[in-house]
Order: C-alpha cells, then sequence, then structure tokens
C-alpha cells in the first residue's frame, strides 16, 4: 500500500472546513441559547 501525500493534503482541506463548519454552528447555538436566557429573563423591581 502506497500514500499518496497530495491526495493526503487534499483531505486535510476538507477535514478543515468540517470542522470549521461545525465550530461555526456551536458558536451559532450557544449564541442563541445566550439570547433566549438573557431575553427571557426575569426582572427583579
Amino acid at each position: 500500500m502506497k500514500l499518496n501525500i497530495q491526495a493526503f493534503l487534499n483531505s486535510l482541506v476538507f477535514m478543515g472546513e468540517g470542522m470549521l463548519g461545525i465550530f461555526a454552528v456551536m458558536v451559532i447555538i450557544i449564541g442563541v441559547i445566550y439570547a433566549l436566557g438573557h431575553f427571557t429573563a426575569k426582572k427583579e423591581k
């Protein structure tokens, strides 16, 4: 079995894009949860 270095490097690009996409979705979900908590919190008088 021979390792194709160029194919490996090309696959790293796709894996990086996938990880970046997952990170972006996590940030969006955390932001939505924070915003919902902020806007629905009971106000003290």
